[in-house]
């Protein structure tokens, strides 16, 4: 008897190594963008759009050449897609973000400042936290269950390092509380820009020159 493996059609997550010249431009930009006082998030400008065209693009790119576009688009046109938000969180003893998801296409975190390890997080005698300090992915299989992804995070392993992943998958952060040092994380979106036209999609029927049969008139 013989049988064979069959892969069904699904999304996976990207993991990056970035180089030291990247990590470095990544620090600067979260030194130049702090606030004054204290913030645990606050907001960046990708300077130069260097992280753009040295990370995001190759990699954005060689995404939908393995897994397809991630997000089921109910327009006329292609449109192309542009890094829209970019942010730095800076979590300290007990803080965390909750289980959510973006509005985007893409979304992204990167790890520039790890100071817990998750093993010794987790296995605190008398407490309960199985998953401290872990980033998870969370999502449903092909039967409807639910399935969760843990990033174990460790300096050693995963700073430095940065996931890709389709904004609509839910993620979430769990705290730490062994230190009192704070981790240091980025996350930005990638998401689709309207006002750029790159075709026009093919689906075997005409289009008119102005979307032809059109629903909503302005009131003259």
């Amino acid at each position: 008897m013989n049988h064979k493996k069959i892969e069904l059609p699904n999304y996976g997550v990207f993991d990056v190594t970035l180089d030291k010249g990247i990590l470095d431009h990544l620090h600067h930009l979260v030194e130049k963008y702090e606030p004054d006082g204290k913030k645990q998030q606050w907001m960046l400008v990708d300077d130069d759009n260097r992280f753009q065209k040295e990370v995001l693009n190759d990699v954005v790119e060689d995404y939908i050449k393995e897994y397809g576009f991630p997000e089921k688009l109910k327009s006329t046109h292609v449109h192309d897609l542009t890094f829209q938000k970019f942010w730095a969180n800076y979590t300290g003893v007990g803080e965390y973000q909750s289980l959510h998801n973006h509005d985007a296409i893409f979304s992204f975190v990167i790890w520039l400042k790890i100071p817990s390890v998750a093993s010794e997080e987790q296995q605190v005698p008398d407490t309960m936290h199985p998953e401290a300090g872990d980033f998870i992915l969370t999502y449903t299989d092909i039967v409807g269950r639910i399935r969760k992804v843990n990033w174990k995070l460790e300096k050693q392993y995963n700073e430095g390092h940065m996931i890709l992943f389709p904004s609509d998958l839910y993620h979430a952060v769990y705290p730490h509380f062994l230190t009192n040092e704070k981790r240091l994380s980025l996350a930005g979106d990638i998401v689709i820009n309207s006002n750029v036209i790159t075709d026009i999609y093919d689906q075997g029927m005409l289009l008119g020159s102005s979307n032809s049969q059109e629903f909503l008139k302005k009131s003259s």
